[in-house]
């Protein structure tokens, strides 16, 4: 006689990953695993996000600089790290187990007011979409719009200075904009192409300067070398 086995249920309250591989091989059960340890990844980011800011506060800022260059996080990184782990109101939410799945909720979240937020808690689970968070709080057109340009301006291009050169640097910002015509929603602003187009050449000038002294402390070497023998 087979024995029947309750299927395994998803519980956002876990925080130990399910590292065993599903003995019941059953859809359920498959998901109940999945869903586990996918929301785990979710509180880990959640949990790097509390523990960067909190270090932004702590350190010094030659440390903290330490730091991120250790964890290699990139300037867009930070800021969204940055929003998430300063709200406190969050970490209610994080030991509940109803921390919605994606940061960009998350993120909508901590732009909510004290109202706001105590409503939408009353309601919100692990699943709840952004769309339904902004439903449930009531927010207004402009505090809409807010939230939409402060989310669309953490999509940042990154230009690797030690491949790119001033020379080459307007070239690759024309086939940026040539690619962009066709979404009119993205704008490059022009004060930033500068700015970066500057960092590049400062960024040579350095490298030029640490060529130079190199040559000369080997020219060195090899005159003292050539001295003593």
């Amino acid at each position: 006689m087979e024995i029947q086995t309750k299927p395994k249920l998803y519980n956002p309250l876990i925080v130990q990953l399910q590292t065993l591989e599903v003995k019941d091989k059953t859809v359920e059960n498959y998901f109940a695993q999945i869903k586990d340890n996918f929301y785990c990844s979710v509180k880990a980011h959640y949990l790097i996000a509390r523990d960067l800011f909190d270090a932004k506060e702590n350190l010094k800022s030659n440390d903290f600089a330490r730091l991120v260059k250790q964890l290699g996080f990139s300037g867009a990184t930070q800021s969204k790290y940055f929003s998430i782990g300063k709200d406190v109101r969050l970490f209610q939410l994080f030991i509940s187990g109803k921390l919605p799945m994606k940061w960009t909720s998350q993120y909508i979240l901590t732009q909510l007011t004290d109202a706001q937020f105590n409503k939408v808690a009353k309601k919100i689970d692990a699943d709840t979409s952004a769309k339904e968070i902004k439903k449930i709080a009531g927010v207004s057109g402009k505090q809409n719009n807010k939230i939409a340009h402060d989310l669309l301006s953490f999509l940042q291009l990154q230009v690797d200075k030690t491949k790119v050169d001033v020379s080459t640097y307007d070239k690759l910002v024309d086939k940026v904009k040539s690619a962009l015509t066709k979404m009119p929603e993205i704008k490059i602003i022009d004060d930033k192409v500068d700015t970066v187009k500057e960092k590049i050449s400062n960024f040579c000038i350095r490298q030029q300067r640490l060529m130079a002294d190199v040559r000369k402390a080997k020219s060195i070497l090899k005159n003292a070398s050539a001295y003593s023998a």
